[in-house]
């Protein structure tokens, strides 16, 4: 047995909307794969085809009452990998329950970018479609209310929807310019004070282009959502959940919530918090950096850009958020206080990291001002930063002249070569091309931003294959990325580990292990591959991730006495896994071996790095070969484990 999920389905094409109700599911993870596979077939046509619904739903443990529980999971069929994508919205969820639904499935193209208005009430659930004109939009992005892009158009729907926004206390989800223009857009959601209607924090499901495919598959603009549906009395479940981990932790229950989420609020060893704060103390010299070329570099280098890092990054973020206690959650109540916050901005590891070390701007404020635009245009911060960074290295390297991206400088990237002084110019440069790939003509950067990063460099090869053969350098060889199929790809998060290019169905998020470590195939791939489970079944039920340490160890007896859920949790994760990569290989999205010299190359210097002597020996003359036998063999232990042979 498992609950009744219940999701409007919307056809933006005829303005149509009916309820279905969904039986033997446990998650909204597990509904949009089988819709995706076996319903829409979505693999079957183009990426931005309207058969690639968007599926946005909550877990079952969303109520209002147990915190950690409200993400809004997104599903969808990624423009960069070719393949199925999961993103997650932190606290979405938390206003999203008094609509009475479980999720809302995006369907159909509107004529022209549309808003939905959702609202959830006793007598039933009502869908309102307005339409801007693509010019007006246009103008809104530009700016609106002293706000651009996608805040602008915050700002523009704030004033517009005030009414119902209060009334219902409500939530939005936005698109930015660049989702319109480019495979890498993001979805956008703001919190809101209902007081003043100012934006509280920003949160972001960003990875994989689920806001491309809202933008041109399906011509949506935003959904504004809330209800007045009761929810039921919590104080009995609150209890149980209390009582449940108190036993399972033995601990206090908050005690132990405080304990487990330690990094992501406050750490008493490391004296500061939040992914940001965290990571920098944790992986200190394995930050990479430089268009990852500080994986390539001597360890005394890489302990000298991390002593930047301390001083420029790490030194003013304690000073004026953590010292400041400028801390809010994402949404929903939760003692973890996990987003630190700048004037509603939210300053995190990966986007920080993204428009600082990985471009040379290792200056607070410097990448703070980078990610404004990142952000503001809609962009998924993680995606930009390498393209970023392999197009500066592509100038730098001269095998594309700066004139030709309409650059009047070349940046410094070589981290043998870069010092602090080239940090305003790496900024300029910066901020140009990310106005160039949402906005501008260049040819060279339109190719990027149509085709992604890996296409780019295919094309790139043949376009100036002479300047390629007397660098004896192809633009792959610069570019970081984990290929699927034929032309799909995604950039890893900033983690000096094989654990996020290793061939899984899903990368580019925490599906994985992504410590920093290098092991046998088998054995790796073991670690790995129970990793990727777990962060299923969490993100499945709808739980901040944040939060794992202790909702892993109670999610089955969760499903047990509350939905009466008799199946082994593990066993159903591998069947949902193994739909997933039967979808990539239908669609053409399955993994290949990595490409260029550069990804090869980090993934020998972990292998050194982290004490794997053999893998080390193995890859010392041809890298290529070597790592093929690792590759070959993890990719066998998954498919082995998921029984798919």
């Amino acid at each position: 047995m498992s609950g009744l999920l219940k999701y409007l389905h919307v056809d933006l094409s005829s303005e149509d909307y009916r309820i279905k109700v969904y039986e033997d599911f446990l998650g909204p993870v597990d509904l949009g794969v089988h819709l995706h596979l076996n319903v829409y077939e979505s693999y079957r046509s183009s990426v931005y085809d309207s058969s690639n619904v968007v599926v946005m739903g909550k877990g079952v443990f969303a109520n209002g009452g147990i915190f950690g529980s409200h993400r809004l999971i997104f599903i969808f069929r990624s423009p960069l990998t070719k393949g199925l994508h999961v993103s997650a919205l932190g606290g979405g969820a938390y206003r999203f329950i008094r609509t009475g639904l479980d999720g809302v499935v995006i369907e159909g193209k509107a004529s022209k970018p549309v808003i939905l208005t959702l609202r959830g009430d006793k007598g039933g659930v009502h869908v309102d479609f307005n339409y801007l004109e693509l010019s007006d939009l246009l103008e809104i992005y530009k700016g609106y209310g002293g706000k651009r892009g996608v805040r602008g158009l915050a700002k523009y729907l704030i004033e517009m929807q005030s009414g119902f926004l209060r009334a219902y206390e409500g939530r939005m989800i936005l698109i930015g310019p660049a989702s319109f223009s480019t495979c890498m857009g993001s979805i956008y959601s703001p919190t809101i004070d209902y007081v003043t209607m100012d934006i509280r924090v920003e949160d972001w499901a960003a990875r994989g282009g689920g806001g491309s495919v809202l933008a041109r598959a399906h011509n949506m603009l935003a959904l504004i959502y809330g209800g007045s549906v009761e929810t039921p009395d919590l104080s009995g479940r609150f209890e149980f959940i209390n009582s449940l981990v108190s036993v399972r932790l033995r601990k206090p229950f908050i005690k132990g919530v405080i304990e487990g989420t330690s990094k992501y609020s406050y750490d008493l060893e490391l004296k500061t918090g939040g992914t940001f704060g965290s990571n920098l103390m944790i992986y200190r010299e394995k930050v990479p950096s430089h268009n990852w070329n500080s994986t390539l570099v001597s360890k005394e280098l890489r302990k000298s850009i991390h002593e930047k890092l301390m001083e420029r990054y790490l030194k003013p973020f304690n000073e004026r958020i953590i010292s400041a206690g400028l801390w809010r959650t994402c949404d929903e109540p939760c003692p973890v206080r996990c987003k630190k916050n700048i004037d509603s901005r939210h300053v995190d590891y990966e986007p920080l990291n993204a428009v600082g070390p990985m471009i040379g701007v290792i200056n607070f404020d410097d990448a703070l001002d980078v990610l404004d635009v990142v952000d503001e245009l809609g962009l998924d911060a993680i995606e930009a930063g390498n393209v970023l960074g392999w197009l500066m290295e592509v100038v730098e390297k001269e095998l594309i002249k700066p004139e030709e991206l309409g650059l009047d400088s070349a940046p410094v990237i070589d981290p043998i070569k870069w010092s602090e002084e080239h940090v305003k110019r790496n900024k300029a440069v910066a901020i140009k091309l990310i106005e160039g790939l949402v906005y501008g003509n260049n040819a060279l950067l339109r190719l990027v931003a149509d085709e992604g990063l890996r296409k780019a460099c295919k094309k790139l090869d043949e376009l100036y294959r002479n300047r390629v053969a007397e660098k004896g350098t192809r633009f792959e060889d610069l570019a970081v990325y984990v290929p699927f199929g034929s032309d799909g790809h995604i950039t890893p998060n900033y983690y000096w580990t094989p654990g996020v290019f290793a061939p899984l169905p899903i990368l580019g998020k925490y599906w994985t292990y992504y410590t920093p470590s290098f092991s046998d195939p088998e054995e790796f791939a073991s670690v790995v591959l129970n990793r990727a489970l777990m962060e299923y079944l969490i993100e499945n039920a709808g739980w901040c991730r944040f939060h794992r340490s202790w909702v892993e160890k109670i999610l089955p007896d969760l499903y047990k006495i509350m939905l009466g859920y008799q199946g082994d949790l593990l066993e159903h994760a591998k069947k949902y896994y193994g739909m997933i990569m039967e979808y990539q290989v239908r669609a053409g999205a399955d993994n290949t071996f990595w490409e260029g010299n550069r990804v090869l190359n980090i993934l020998r210097s972990a292998a050194c790095e982290f004490g794997a002597a053999k893998w080390c020996e193995e890859t010392e003359g041809d890298v290529s070969e070597g790592l093929r036998k690792w590759w070959v063999r993890f990719r066998d232990q998954v498919i082995k484990s998921i029984k798919l042979r």
